[in-house]
C-alpha cells in the first residue's frame, strides 16, 4: 500500500486555494470585464502574469516577497506570526498564484457573453450593480465558472515550480504529488512514481471530460 501523504496533501491545497482563487477571481472580474482604458489593461495583464512566466519565475518572485528579510514577509512572520516558506502556506501560495489567471478568464468570458440589454433593463427598473451581478450576471455565466473552478483545481493540483521554490520538498508536510513524482524519479524509484502519474493522469482527463460534457450541452442549448 503506497504512502496515501502527498495525495491528501496535494487535494488539501488544492482545495483551499480554489475556494481562495474562485472568490476573488470572480470579484475581480466582475469589476473588470466591462471597464476599458490603458489602467484596466494593466491590471489585467498582471494578472494574467503568471500564465506566461516560468512557474520556477513566480516561485522565486514570491520566496523574495516573503522572505524574512523582506518587508511583507516581515510583517506575515513578526507581526501576524505566519510563516509561509516552506510551509503548507506556501504551497498553497503559489497555486493560488498559478491558477488564479485560468478562473478570471473563465469569469471574464462568461460574464462579457451575456446580453447587456437585459443587463441595461435591469438598470432601468432601479437595480443596484451588486444586485444585478448576484441576481442576473452570476447564474448566467455559471458555466463559465465552473469550468474556471475545475481548470483553476487541476492547476493547482499539478503545481510544481512555484510550489518547489516557496514550500520545498518536506515529506509529510510539503510534498505534493508532483514534487512527490519528482523526487521519486530522482530516487530511482520510477515504478512509485508511475502510480502517481496514473492518478494525476485520470484526474485530468475526467476535468477535461466533465468540461467537454459542460460545453457540449451549451452548444446545444444555443442551437
Amino acid at each position: 500500500m503506497p504512502e496515501l501523504t502527498p495525495f491528501w496533501i496535494s487535494l488539501r491545497v488544492a482545495l483551499i486555494s480554489t475556494v481562495i482563487v474562485v472568490l476573488f477571481a470572480t470579484v475581480a472580474a466582475k469589476l473588470l470585464y466591462n471597464k476599458q482604458g490603458k489602467l484596466v489593461k494593466f491590471c489585467e495583464s498582471l494578472v494574467l502574469l503568471p500564465i506566461v512566466l516560468p512557474p520556477t519565475v513566480m516561485g522565486f518572485l514570491l520566496l523574495i516577497v516573503f522572505s524574512v528579510n523582506g518587508v511583507i514577509g516581515h510583517f506575515i512572520t513578526d507581526i501576524l506570526g505566519l510563516k509561509v516558506v516552506f510551509t503548507l502556506t506556501g504551497a498553497v501560495i503559489a497555486s493560488v498564484i498559478v491558477s488564479f489567471p485560468l478562473m478570471y478568464q473563465h469569469a471574464v468570458q462568461g460574464f462579457r457573453n451575456i446580453d447587456t440589454k437585459m443587463l441595461n433593463t435591469a438598470r432601468t427598473m432601479g437595480a443596484s450593480e451588486w444586485k444585478i451581478f448576484y441576481r442576473l450576471i452570476l447564474p448566467l455565466s455559471k458555466r463559465a465558472l465552473i469550468s474556471g473552478a475545475m481548470m483553476a483545481f487541476a492547476r493547482a493540483i499539478g503545481e510544481f515550480g512555484a510550489t518547489l521554490m516557496v514550500a520545498g520538498y518536506i515529506p509529510g508536510k510539503t510534498n505534493t504529488l508532483p514534487l512527490e513524482i519528482y523526487f521519486l524519479v530522482q530516487q530511482g524509484k520510477e515504478h512509485q512514481a508511475w502510480l502517481w502519474v496514473l492518478v494525476l493522469v485520470a484526474f485530468a482527463v475526467t476535468v477535461m471530460g466533465t468540461m467537454n460534457m459542460l460545453n457540449k450541452d451549451h452548444y446545444r442549448e444555443v442551437k
